[in-house]
């Protein structure tokens, strides 16, 4: 297997090892990302760094996507190379980015056969920012519809993604949700230090805000209104990963800086030792009924309960059927305010019972897309022997 990634963030010194070619990607570029006003890219430790939106510029104008002219030509070639010199069966392409799946149409009749892989929704549910103009949205459209009608099989990593390229395109459709894979990160040796201070420790890992709807706003409500309840003992979430500009103005406006400790971006075994040190965990969602972040297998796994604002979703479905934590609407604060009483009290810690966590741990989810493999390489054969 090889495995064409982009260099923005530097090289593992596995890479070889695994067969993993780096592209060039110019999103990394100092000149052009200060030319954006993108500033620094983020890299492990950055602690002070705030980040921007992106401008209308980058969001607003290319379709699918920026990646389109950045890491997509880069790519394709990278493909082709590697298909000159070698036979493979199967060529996958995964999303986000949308552009990454534009290969597959790239690469012509003489493509093997090709799985599709979305791990967010493109035009169900997106996660980018509406585009301003019609044009652009029939052009996104068109681009989503030839995608998922030629690959051979596509690939939902939840339930309502699946459905929904099946329902819409009548595509041969799966879900292979995320997963957690214990052999992939270096398991730490030891649980993050924490303070010896008897205070309430909730641990929040990844970005806090986002375009597809997920908002901080109830959350901080919540903390503030719970904080100024304790006497004795102190509340207090503690946030590894980017901080935007907005994100830092609301901790301040809502009089959570005291609460809200940010500790930028860490490493995932850092991440990982984290999420081992909490009382709980929070999960932020929108009310987007196919989210179910990557993070949340983390938690699943953490040995912590997950207070999940999550409401009528695939997020908040999976955290009750595997009995992980307690779900609450995204955007209720007295809901939210309730479920942080439940872990102070210790009461969601005594109700903590995971169960039926095997099919979300690997080699279960590699397993279901293998399968999916075979169907594809068996569907290639199949049109080309009926031509």
């Amino acid at each position: 297997m090889t495995i064409v990634a982009s260099d923005a963030w530097g090289a593992l010194p596995e890479d070889a090892e695994l067969d993993v070619v780096r592209v060039r990607d110019p999103k990394s570029a100092r000149t052009l990302r200060s030319l954006l006003r993108r500033g620094k890219l983020r890299q492990d430790g950055d602690r002070g760094l705030l980040e921007r939106r992106p401008g209308r510029l980058l969001t607003g104008v290319l379709v699918p996507e920026m990646n389109v002219v950045t890491w997509l030509p880069q790519a394709a070639l990278a493909v082709r190379r590697l298909l000159a010199h070698k036979a493979y069966d199967c060529l996958i392409t995964s999303s986000p980015p949308e552009s990454s799946q534009l290969i597959g149409l790239l690469l012509g009749s003489e493509r093997p056969a090709w799985v599709a892989d979305f791990r967010d929704g493109w035009t169900f549910e997106p996660y980018r920012t509406r585009f301003p103009t019609d044009f652009q949205r029939r052009v996104d459209r068109y681009l989503e519809r030839r995608v998922v009608c030629s690959a051979e099989v596509a690939v939902g990593a939840t339930q309502p993604i699946a459905d929904d390229l099946s329902r819409r395109f009548g595509a041969f459709a799966s879900c292979v949700s995320n997963g957690w894979d214990p052999e992939s990160v270096q398991q730490p040796t030891q649980a993050a230090v924490r303070p010896n201070d008897g205070s309430v420790r909730l641990v929040y890992t990844g970005a806090l805000s986002g375009e597809w709807g997920r908002d901080p706003t109830a959350l901080m409500d919540a903390l503030r209104a719970v904080s100024a309840e304790m006497k004795d003992r102190q509340l207090r979430l503690v946030h590894a990963g980017p901080l935007r500009v907005e994100e830092r103005a609301l901790i301040d406006r809502t009089g959570v800086a005291g609460v809200v400790e940010h500790l930028g971006t860490l490493g995932r075994a850092e991440a990982l030792a984290l999420q081992r040190s909490a009382d709980a965990l929070v999960l932020l969602t929108s009310r987007n009924s196919g989210e179910a972040t990557g993070k949340l297998f983390e938690y699943m796994f953490s040995g912590r309960p997950v207070v999940a604002l999550a409401e009528n979703s695939e997020a908040a479905r999976i955290v009750r059927e595997t009995n992980t934590g307690i779900t609450v609407p995204p955007d209720d604060v007295e809901a939210i305010a309730g479920a942080l009483r439940r872990v102070i009290s210790g009461e969601l810690m005594r109700e903590y019972a995971p169960r039926n966590l095997d099919r979300f741990e690997y080699p279960r989810p590699a397993e279901q897309m293998s399968e999916l493999i075979e169907e594809a390489i068996s569907r290639r054969r199949q049109a080309r022997d009926a031509t």
